[in-house]
Formats: structure tokens, sequence, C-alpha cells
């Protein structure tokens, strides 16, 4: 066995003697007893949030990709779901959106309702003045700007494509307006 990738046999075993050794301290403490779920949170976020930090040291910028895989995995429920998903697929690649690997129309239309969750609900954290459809089509500018200066060679070629896509999408939505 490789000491760097313990199998996830190892790591349940680990975690299961961690929250079983958890549970002998709260209950020797009765005035724990019925702070076992806040107690357990704390030690899974400092486990977590430890674990980051010391990849982070080693692979600087990691850290946002770890907690989106952390939250992906909790959303198709936690490790036994991704076992019993793989092993039903014999693969193992898992997805949250059980979106077939070959269907990039599902997968565009996956992320767009993902993008447009995420910005409705961060419109919502900002100052209620700032909670208009400008704000949020500024910040929609601001992220295709910043997305494609950084991952296209020609941004200005890449934006024209966009925009023409675009369009056709807008026409096929309502083809009485255009």
């Amino acid at each position: 066995m490789n000491n760097n990738n313990p199998s996830s046999t190892e790591l349940n075993t680990i975690m299961v003697q961690a929250l079983l050794r958890l549970q002998e301290l709260v209950n020797n403490d009765p005035t724990q007893q019925h702070d076992m779920l806040a107690i357990a949170k704390t030690f899974l976020l400092g486990v977590v949030s430890t674990s980051i930090d010391l990849i982070e040291q080693g692979s600087p910028g990691s850290a946002p990709f770890l907690y989106a895989d952390i939250e992906a995995a909790a959303k198709i429920g936690g490790l036994h779901a991704i076992k019993k998903a793989q092993a039903a697929t014999g693969s193992r690649h898992y997805s949250v959106s059980n979106i077939e690997p070959d269907d990039m129309e599902t997968a565009m239309n996956y992320l767009g309702q993902e993008l447009g969750a995420s910005l409705f609900k961060g419109l919502h954290e900002l100052p209620l003045p700032l909670r208009k459809p400008e704000t949020m089509l500024r910040g929609i500018e601001a992220l295709l700007g910043n997305l494609l200066n950084q991952k296209f060679n020609n941004p200005h070629d890449i934006l024209d494509s966009l925009c023409e896509h675009l369009h056709m999408a807008l026409t096929a939505l309502d083809p009485a307006k255009h």
C-alpha cells in the first residue's frame, strides 16, 4: 500500500475511530451530550479545513476545487453513495448531476442553472440597494470578461462566437420576439 494514498476503507476506519472517541468524550461529560451534533460538525469542519490548509501549502490555489468536490460529494450522499454510484456504472467517476458523459446539451443547461442559482443567491447577499437586475448583469459582464481574458488567446473572437450562440439561443426560446 502507498502511504501517500491510503485506501478509502482505511480512511473510513480512521474517521469512525475518531468519531467513536469523540462520542466517548461526550458520554464522559453529561453536560455535552445534547451537543453531539454541533461537536461532530465542528470536528468535521476542523478536519476538512485543516486538511485543505495543508494541501494548499503544497498546491496553492487548490482549496476552491477541494471545497467544491467536498460539496459535490455531500450533495450526492457521501462516500457510500459515491461507491454505490461507481459500482452501478462500473466507473471510478461520479457526478452529482447524473449527466451522461457525452450529453453536452444537458451539461450546458445544468451549468447554466447552477450559475443562475449562484448568481441569484449572491445577489440576495448584497445590500438591499444593490439587489437589482443591473447589478446581476454587471456581475455577469465581469465574470465573462475575466474568464475570456484568462482562458482564451483571442477573447474578442470568442466573445463574437458567444454572442452569435446567445442570439440563436434567445431566438430558439422565443421565436416570436425575433
